[in-house]
């Protein structure tokens, strides 16, 4: 019993916690429809936006080698 009691501590703290930090769905969302839908930003590409917002993409988002090597570890997969 004190185990299911702490495993629902648990889940209960994880799950307080998230809402805290982590977005709900319409918030997932809102950067991607703000991109695909608003003409302020029709015809710009290869940018970053975070928060509906044009951002700069971290040290390992610049990173080409890295992106060559998930590039070539995805391709990896579907084969």
């Amino acid at each position: 019993m004190a185990k299911l009691q702490f495993l629902l501590f648990d889940a209960g703290l994880v799950y307080t916690l998230g809402r805290l930090v982590l977005k709900n769905v319409q918030q997932g969302a809102a950067t991607t429809c703000y991109v695909a839908l608003n003409p302020e930003v029709k015809g710009v590409t290869g940018e970053y936006f975070a928060d509906s917002n044009l951002s700069k993409a971290s040290s390992k988002g610049r990173d080409i080698d890295l992106a060559k090597k998930l590039w070539d570890f995805s391709q990896n997969l579907t084969r």
